[in-house]
């Protein structure tokens, strides 16, 4: 059962979210998600010790959402072929959703705060990674009964890496770079090209 702390703490990381969305990172003090929460200010310490940690705490949830969004996704998905189709094309929307807002949000911050809001996103990068490995790992061992051959740790390892690398630059360079290659046919041959070498 959820308590009473965690629905404040969560009513706090919902304000800290929309605060960022809407104005950057600069946004969320701790007067602002009073504000926004309808709390007061001293109160917000018993949960956070400073807007940095709200700020931190908010990219977190981010990182989370997205990576439950593509796990149900890939949980619904049969084959292992389907799972990693369904992992890229689902880890490319939510990429595009979330690049328009921090775009959005690069475009209204100045230039002292661009290079620490530079360095949160790579550390959320970071992030993503180990959640989204985890998700591959954990749809390799649902069906690696049915490989032909078994695959070390290094192997799965390796074969996640490709994955989620190949799908980051599918994405960057179709819709980043505007190169005329149809995202969809690239991931598919992605999928398939695993496909081979793990029957192989």
């Amino acid at each position: 059962m959820t308590s009473q702390d965690d629905i404040i703490r969560s009513e706090i990381l919902q304000a800290g979210l929309h605060l960022y969305k809407g104005a950057g990172p600069a946004k969320i003090t701790m007067e602002n998600v009073a504000k926004a929460t309808g709390r007061s200010r001293t109160s917000l310490y018993y949960y956070f010790k400073d807007k940095d940690e709200i700020f931190q705490a908010v990219l977190e949830c981010i990182a989370h959402d997205v990576a439950t969004e593509i796990r149900t996704a890939v949980v619904k998905a049969g084959t292992l072929n389907e799972k990693i189709t369904v992992f890229c094309t689902t880890k490319i929307k939510t990429s595009q959703e979330w690049k328009r807002v921090f775009n959005a949000i690069e475009g209204f911050i100045g230039a002292d705060e661009k290079f620490k809001h530079t360095q949160s996103l790579d550390t959320l990068h970071r992030k993503l990674i180990h959640l989204e490995k985890g998700i591959l790992m954990d749809a390799f061992a649902e069906v690696e009964h049915l490989f032909p051959r078994k695959l070390s740790y290094s192997d799965k390892d390796m074969l996640a890496f490709i994955i989620y690398s190949g799908v980051r630059g599918i994405r960057r360079e179709v819709y980043d770079q505007n190169d005329p290659h149809d995202a969809k046919m690239a991931v598919q041959l992605l999928c398939d090209m695993v496909a081979k070498w793990l029957v192989v």
